[in-house]
């Protein structure tokens, strides 16, 4: 997510990437704008079920992919004791779409919201650029009923449409430039189907955006450890630095760090507008509760559907 970070793991790692069972793979450009110009794009691999590989354009990924891949694999081990699972995101598309309608999951990660979704008769694909988290849907999927897509969100283009296109957890916001931004908002309409609706999650800049010192938080990973985390605003360019340090029982300390770009209610309604998508609601949670701006410990629930 950002030009100026970069990955760091204080401990000697297994170069050897994880096998998943991904049996798609996105055909993306490298993200427009001056930021990501300089990045070198790297080859992403989707692995088949029958373990055939595919391998996608050289220039298939971003800076903010880049770096957003490299954070999510140093986490992906205790990404789970830090963020554990949630119905409540499931319980809300049964409002909003037919039992078995297809759902696109950007971010899916772990499966922390997709195997919710399966478990309520949604019949899930999950795009996620690391290859760490999808070895770990993997696992809590022996049966594949998630169907992983190891990709770039940014350029996603699977050739087919979705009843419902989610952005859950803050996932607009990984992409680190607003050409970035402006190109996955393209991208969540180009696999939304006419009658569909696309659901994002964001959260409430408010308090952020007048930040002035580094925020120290401390997150339990389990029972192993804790994830001391610092955060960094700069309000001019809507960037988030958080680096985070993990400490486990028995390991040495493995640092890496990533960077966001937060959005302003209004300003993903522009970016929606662009990509020819209406707002239908907007929520501060996953029950429909009232939105009013002003608080950063609310969530952003926002629901639009394509224009004609």
């Amino acid at each position: 997510m950002s030009a100026t970070t970069k990955t760091t793991d204080t401990t000697p790692t297994d170069t050897t990437a994880a096998e998943t069972p991904a049996t798609e793979t996105t055909a993306g450009a490298t993200a427009a704008g001056a930021t990501a110009a300089g990045a070198t794009a790297e080859a992403m691999e989707a692995t088949e079920a029958t373990d055939a590989a595919t391998e996608a354009p050289a220039d298939a990924s971003g800076l903010g992919t880049a770096i957003t891949t490299a954070y999510s694999d140093a986490l992906a081990s205790v990404y789970d004791d830090i963020y554990p699972g949630t119905d409540e995101i499931a319980e809300y598309l049964t409002t909003i779409a037919e039992p078995g309608a297809s759902v696109l999951e950007l971010g899916v990660g772990t499966g922390r919201v997709a195997l919710p979704l399966v478990e309520h008769g949604f019949r899930v694909h999950g795009v996620e650029t690391s290859e760490g988290m999808l070895a770990k849907l993997a696992e809590k999927d022996p049966q594949g009923r998630v169907t992983p897509v190891l990709g770039d969100l940014v350029q996603l283009d699977l050739g087919r449409t979705f009843d419902v296109v989610l952005a859950p957890f803050n996932v607009m916001c990984c992409a680190m430039t607003i050409d970035e931004q402006i190109a996955m908002m393209h991208a969540i309409a180009r696999n939304t189907a006419p009658d569909g609706r696309v659901v994002i999650e964001t959260f409430d800049p408010s308090d952020y955006h007048v930040q002035r010192k580094a925020d120290i938080t401390t997150r339990p990973a389990g029972t192993r450890g804790v994830v001391i985390e610092s955060l960094e605003v700069l309000p001019a360019s809507q960037n988030m630095l958080l680096n985070s340090t993990l400490f486990l029982d028995g390991e040495a300390p493995k640092s890496s760090s990533t960077v966001m770009r937060y959005l302003w209610p209004s300003e993903l309604d522009l970016l929606a507008a662009i990509a020819r998508l209406e707002l239908v609601g907007r929520y501060a949670g996953w029950q429909e509760q009232p939105f009013d701006g002003g608080d950063s410990r609310k969530m952003c629930v926002s629901v639009f559907r394509p224009l004609a």
